[in-house]
């Protein structure tokens, strides 16, 4: 060949590669790594869904969208918070779309509904939410799960403790718990946890989701005259529960929430009526972890990324904000030091043991059943004039516990 040519040929090479990286293609070799985001985008719990979405976008922004020469895409799917929904999405993004890697949904039912169809792929699978231990039972030992939010144990033996260091023993429990996963996983915990720490459990009382009128149900309550009330159900049926409780003036002391208690929407819904509830978190607003070193920009100081956060999205993060985003920043910390191989980054996965804005993100064996979980301390807290008041561990109490008036 002429040198003519040579360079006619040579400069061919070059514009194709100009052409090929202004169209977005990318260099040979090269591959987009998939994670399949299945989460409540609409429904009964959006809630849910809108802080996990909020994480991982704001975890892969600061991140930045490439691992070494491989994009990385988010394919958001609308689960709708109904079972069948969740089927139909799960199945698409492993079997159509064959993502190595899913992070969601977050609700107990809608992640139980998520189990089969991602059994028919095994992607690497984060679960930032269902504290459901039928969750821990049916995929805990799988290789390619992994769980970064409390069990249903890790809520009650908080509450229990706290309140029986604050009222002391043999004061009187009634639950009400839903005729769901959440309700009935829930339940046993409370009838273990808090009878060993000596109290008497007088009612347990199930309700319908999504009911409109648990009045009959408060009335019965109300007959047994307990010291404590405890609320195992989901955000909508949790601000029933709480407006009808306030509308009749149950007259009980003690109000015993979970997570529920501390999400924006709830306090809004429920308004006046959130006064002196209980609740359990991973998370509250001021508190604060250590920079990562090695990753800054995706794990700053907790404070720091809260303002971030605030800045970004014109309000306080939730405790699912910053668990799903600790957990997003976990997988793309592990595809960052795998180069983006599924295999190698569920051994990096693994192997973490990094600060993270939730605290340190490590996982570990529950020895319940679950091979890989991470972020289990849990906060205690009332709402006391509107605002979160830290009842435990008492090396972080910020006031004391206060009664119900009515």
């Amino acid at each position: 060949m002429s040198a003519g040519r040579n360079k006619t040929a040579t400069r061919l090479a070059a514009l194709a590669v100009s052409v090929a990286m202004f169209a977005g293609i990318a260099p040979a070799g090269a591959e987009t790594i998939k994670i399949g985001v299945p989460m409540e985008l609409s429904g009964r719990f959006v809630a849910y869904g809108a802080s996990g979405r909020r994480g991982v976008e704001m975890a892969l922004e600061r991140f930045g969208t490439k691992v070494g020469d491989n994009d990385i895409q988010l394919l958001f799917r609308d689960v709708q918070s109904e079972a069948q929904a969740t089927v139909s999405a799960i199945n698409e993004l492993v079997s159509v779309e064959k993502v190595d890697f899913m992070i969601g949904p977050v609700a107990s039912p809608i992640v139980a509904a998520s189990v089969p169809p991602w059994q028919q792929g095994k992607p690497i699978w984060i679960v930032n939410g269902s504290s459901s231990t039928q969750l821990e039972e049916i995929a805990g030992g799988e290789d390619a799960f992994f769980h970064t939010y409390p069990y249903a144990y890790h809520y009650h033996t908080s509450e229990a403790e706290a309140l029986q260091h604050y009222l002391g023993e043999g004061k009187k429990i009634a639950v009400i718990y839903s005729d769901d996963n959440y309700g009935r996983t829930h339940l046993p915990y409370v009838q273990q946890f808090y009878k060993d720490a000596g109290f008497e459990i007088v009612a347990e009382e199930v309700i319908r989701t999504n009911t409109p009128d648990m009045n009959p149900v408060l009335t019965k309550i109300a007959r047994v005259k307990p010291d404590i009330l405890i609320g195992l159900v989901q955000t909508t049926d949790a601000i029933t529960l709480a407006k009808q409780i306030h509308t009749r003036k149950l007259d009980v002391p003690y109000l015993v929430g979970t997570a529920y208690t501390q999400l924006d929407e709830w306090q809004e819904a429920v308004g006046e009526a959130q006064e002196g509830w209980m609740g359990v978190t991973t998370y509250l607003p001021g508190v604060n972890h250590p920079a990562n070193p090695d990753y800054p920009e995706l794990f700053p100081e907790t404070v720091a990324w809260a303002e971030a956060f605030k800045t970004k999205y014109n309000m306080e993060p939730d405790f699912l904000d910053i668990g799903h985003y600790a957990a997003m920043g976990m997988l793309l910390v592990a595809l960052d030091k795998a180069g983006g191989d599924k295999a190698k980054a569920a051994e990096e996965l693994r192997s973490l043991d990094i600060p993270t804005v939730n605290g340190r993100g490590k996982f570990e064996s529950t020895g319940f059943g679950t091979k890989q979980q991470a972020f289990v301390d849990m906060v205690v807290f009332q709402r006391q004039g509107g605002k979160n008041v830290v009842l435990w561990p008492l090396e972080t109490a910020s006031g004391d516990i206060t009664a119900v008036t009515r």
